[in-house]
């Protein structure tokens, strides 16, 4: 926790930020408003929106052992924590709950003032982030607050929502970005491309963005009771024919090299093992060797004995017989911080297309989706055409193969990029993970987690939640989660 609060710290407290949270305690302004005290308007506010939106991106999923651990990208090399076995306390995701007085709180209030003032651009970088959250909270939780949580003086205990009123919210806050992206009127503040960190003030690349995030989401209720697997997939289609086009498309959070700005994921690089970096999964190694994967070569270092080799979780390495790691130039100090890219739009559209049956629409997609992400990793274009050729990229013509090899190829291209694999896998089943092969002592041989357990001072303090009680979270995730697995 302390580590994670520190980073976001980091991430506000940049050069470009004019306003910091201990300068709003030295003149007694309400941190929690925008509209408290001189020069806090939309434009000072949105960096810190964004740095906050970003650290809660990553830190929470990506860069904990856990989440990494989970999907098998990482291994511990030696002594593993409890989160690596698949135990979670009650806390576990507290960070995510938390934004409902942190970075969810912030980019309402930034909404809230925008609308007031009449400023549309801010008013709709806002309602994206605060829609990115709602999504989060409902994937994480099932049920949770809605706006009673944003007025806590007025409703000490919030009444819980279900998922799809969450979703149903959050989709509204994207489409009322849409129309106040492409605004002809933006209101009397527009923010600059150099305080826009994020977007740069780029509306088309927002616009993008909004399209894209309602087709993942969309894609995501695929299981739930009362929709159907082809009427989401046409639905995320729709939406992915505004989406992103290109990979310059993504928004991201990209970090400075300095000593005080580097990447989350490049501190834990340098932390770990001695300055070594991380230890890739055998799991994910193994994989990667069997499909000759080039992106091997962008990701790892050979073996000490030569050759791609990963490693199992929990055991020591032993100096001479050393697996790969990841490589610093791929994890920089500068690794941005991903909220979306244009690979998981194509891997959408692909597992759309073979819900709908649609085969050979469906390989051309994954074709591109795979090429998307190797270019973005400066893959040559005849390594590339090599991969694609291999018989194992042949799209299968039934739906549950064909939604396995998208799945699996959507992992590989989201290596140390977002939380997707995490919420696929629980959504899908795929990829098949191996976990006993992969992570000593783990404490469910089936699946990790498949949602948060609500904090501990919620259930103690708020009636609302106790009548919902702690979940049984490795039986079943969220009101999505419904997809038959063997092993339930």
């Amino acid at each position: 926790m302390k580590k994670i609060l520190t980073y976001i710290l980091m991430l506000v407290v940049v050069s470009i930020f004019t306003t910091s949270c201990d300068e709003w305690l030295d003149v007694d302004i309400n941190p929690d408003s925008v509209a408290d005290g001189p020069g806090i308007n939309e434009k000072t506010y949105l960096i810190g929106v964004e740095a906050e939106w970003a650290g809660l991106s990553v830190a929470q999923f990506r860069w904990w052992n856990q989440m990494i651990n989970w999907v098998l990208w990482y291994a511990s090399d030696g002594t593993q924590g409890y989160e690596e076995r698949f135990e979670i306390e009650t806390n576990q995701g507290s960070e995510v709950w938390n934004s409902y007085s942190g970075s969810l709180k912030h980019a309402v209030a930034l909404y809230d003032k925008a609308k007031e003032n009449g400023n549309k651009r801010y008013q709709a970088i806002a309602a994206t982030i605060a829609a990115w959250h709602w999504f989060y909270i409902a994937d994480v939780y099932d049920q949770a607050p809605l706006d009673e949580a944003m007025n806590g003086k007025d409703f000490i205990h919030p009444t819980p929502q279900p998922l799809q009123d969450l979703y149903d919210h959050a989709n509204g806050l994207l489409d009322e970005a849409i129309t106040l992206f492409g605004a002809a009127d933006p209101g009397d503040l527009v923010p600059t491309a150099n305080e826009d960190y994020m977007g740069k003030a780029d509306w088309a690349k927002w616009t993008k963005l909004a399209y894209s995030l309602k087709a993942r989401q969309a894609m995501r209720l695929t299981y739930l009771p009362g929709t159907s697997a082809t009427a989401q997939a046409n639905l995320a289609l729709t939406y992915l024919a505004n989406g992103m086009t290109q990979n310059s498309d993504q928004i991201e959070w990209v970090h400075l090299s300095d000593i005080n700005n580097r990447s989350w994921a490049y501190r834990d690089f340098e932390y770990d093992y001695s300055a070594a970096g991380f230890t890739p999964s055998i799991w994910i190694v193994d994989l990667m060797n069997s499909l000759n994967d080039p992106r091997r070569y962008v990701f790892f270092t050979e073996a000490e004995a030569g050759g791609f080799v990963g490693h199992v979780s929990g055991y020591a390495s032993i100096s001479g017989n050393r697996p790969s790691r990841y490589k610093d130039t791929y994890i920089t100090p500068e690794y941005g911080d991903k909220i979306m890219q244009y690979a998981e739009c194509l891997f959408l559209k692909a597992e759309a297309y073979a819900l709908l049956e649609d085969y050979p629409n469906a390989q051309i997609a994954l074709d591109q989706g795979v090429t998307a992400d190797m270019l973005y990793h400066g893959v040559p274009q005849d390594s590339i055409d090599a991969y694609l050729a291999q018989p194992g990229l042949t799209m299968p013509t039934n739906v549950e193969d064909a939604q396995k090899l998208v799945i699996t190829e959507k992992y590989l291209a989201n290596v140390f990029e977002t939380y997707e694999s995490y919420f696929d896998f629980i959504r899908t089943g795929y990829p098949e993970f191996d976990f006993p092969y992969s992570i000593l002592n783990i404490i469910n041989d089936d699946t990790y987690p498949r949602r948060y357990s609500y904090p501990s001072d919620e259930i103690e303090k708020n009636p609302n939640i106790q009548a919902i009680g702690q979940p049984d979270y490795f039986s079943k995730g969220v009101s999505w989660d419904t997809k038959p697995f063997p092993w339930r």
